[in-house]
């Protein structure tokens, strides 16, 4: 039953936020860093994949500062955005 609810807990994070601060909310309410580590990526390429990159970049920092100083997925994540808004500039 616990590992059911853990799966529940996982499908219902699937719905993008609307901002950075909503994500980092819902973040708090999980478990383990990881949890919330990989949650905040994945909000973080929604918002990238809807080109609001300002969110994208906020997630992604708030992962690194206050979650795991060391992910790699954040890092990347914040360099695709980064070439991502240098070549409109």
């Amino acid at each position: 039953a616990v590992a059911m609810a853990g799966l529940g807990v996982l499908a219902g994070c699937s719905k993008p936020a609307v901002s950075s601060s909503e994500a980092i909310q819902h973040a708090k309410t999980l478990k383990t860093s990881e949890q919330q580590a990989d949650y905040l990526v994945s909000q973080a390429q929604a918002f990238v994949k809807s080109e609001d990159y300002q969110e994208a970049i906020k997630t992604a920092q708030y992962v690194l500062a206050s979650v795991d100083a060391h992910s790699h997925a954040a890092t990347d994540l914040l360099a695709q955005v980064n070439a991502k808004l240098a070549t409109w500039r």
